[in-house]
């Protein structure tokens, strides 16, 4: 092909299905047809067979993208919520979801962050009435939470049983207070009365 000369290039091309291979034959993308959502769908593969990155349709019908390691596996996923809106997470070496970021079903933001067993960590996410909320969690269990509903800060810290133990903040009035549990989360004490 001479690059001195002008080539006539088609305007449109039309097939059921393109790949484009290497020099040694192997699929390395793949435009086609998905047999289930008859949506579009487009894979890349590395020179040995193993996906790369694929665009596709999800089972809710929206778009998607995903990322695979050398043995297909998932690692990075990027689509929409349950609700609608959009979803990302990231998994680990163990195919388990260590991050996500999405939107509520009252279209509010979210992340999470999980350890290496996908147990939840953090939460961040708002309060319903108005403002951001933050948990800390340990063994899947929420032990620290922050959060800014409209009447201000509050503070409240869970034992191993999920009893809060501890709270600290402005109630609805917006006064201050500080009330004290037992390890059953019956309440002790608190300031001011």
């Amino acid at each position: 092909m001479s690059f001195n000369q002008k080539q006539d290039i088609p305007e449109l091309i039309q097939a059921k299905r393109i790949q484009v291979l290497d020099s040694k034959g192997n699929v390395i993308a793949d435009l086609k047809r998905d047999q289930n959502s008859g949506n579009g769908e487009f894979t890349t593969y590395s020179a040995n067979g193993s996906m790369l990155v694929s665009l596709f349709t999800s089972d809710g019908g929206a778009g998607a993208i995903n990322t695979f390691d050398k043995n297909n596996r998932a690692l990075f996923k990027l689509t929409q919520t349950t609700g609608g809106g959009g979803y990302m997470a990231i998994y680990n070496g163990e195919l388990k979801e260590i991050v996500e970021f999405g939107v509520t079903n009252t279209d509010g933001g979210y992340m999470r962050i999980n350890d290496r067993n996908a147990e939840k960590l953090a939460w961040i996410t708002y309060t319903e009435g108005g403002g951001g909320y933050f948990s800390l969690f340990n063994n899947n269990r929420e032990t620290i939470r922050l959060s800014t509903p409209n009447a201000g800060g509050r503070v409240g810290i869970y034992n191993g049983n999920h009893s809060r133990i501890v709270f600290l903040g402005a109630q609805d009035n917006q006064e201050g207070n500080i009330t004290i549990y037992d390890n059953s989360g019956k309440r002790f004490g608190s300031i001011p009365n």
